[in-house]
């Protein structure tokens, strides 16, 4: 392997995990983003509810305990807080693969790649546990969009739908009977 075969493909590396990870954390972004806004729609709504069902004791304790419940979620989860978090991550690995770009595809040095990977590896540092599913999600989509399909690793319907909330690992399935 040549020195510039080595540099680019270190260079690769490096750049697929800035995409990735900005990925993974604007659909984070967008999760809690909606979350936060959903709460609040669901608190708006459940008061006015309220207010025009005075007359039925019953559905207006359900009313009640719904919003109780939909606006503990969101004051313990945080989800506006969570939200902005994964904005500035996904901005600060967006920054940084821009910086890799920039620099263009023959003008970068041993030097630059370890500078790169070294801020890469520093944000890393700085980010919650990742979501296993949501990974796979975010790495097929990378892959659909380098035309590289081979890659794509198949997910079940409950696995996309739920990769947002609960940390589960995906295997590739065998096509193979």
């Amino acid at each position: 392997m040549t020195e510039s075969t080595y540099l680019w493909e270190r260079r690769h590396a490096v750049l697929y995990r800035t995409e990735l990870a900005t990925l993974y954390h604007q659909k984070r972004e967008r999760f809690f983003s909606m979350c936060d806004k959903m709460s609040s729609a669901a608190g708006v709504i459940g008061g006015s509810a309220a207010l025009a069902s005075l007359s039925s004791p019953d559905l207006l304790a359900c009313i009640a305990l719904a919003i109780t419940v939909v606006s503990s979620a969101a004051l313990v989860i945080g989800f506006s807080d969570r939200a902005r978090r994964h904005a500035d991550l996904a901005k600060d690995f967006r920054q940084l693969e821009a910086s890799i770009v920039g620099c263009g595809e023959r003008d970068f040095t041993e030097d630059d790649l370890s500078g790169w990977d070294a801020n890469t590896r520093r944000l890393e540092s700085s980010e919650p546990p990742a979501l296993g599913a949501l990974v796979v999600l975010c790495q097929n989509e990378l892959a659909r969009a380098q035309g590289h399909d081979d890659h794509v690793v198949q997910m079940s319907w409950a696995q996309r739908a739920l990769a947002n909330l609960f940390d589960f690992s995906v295997h590739a399935r065998s096509n193979a009977v």
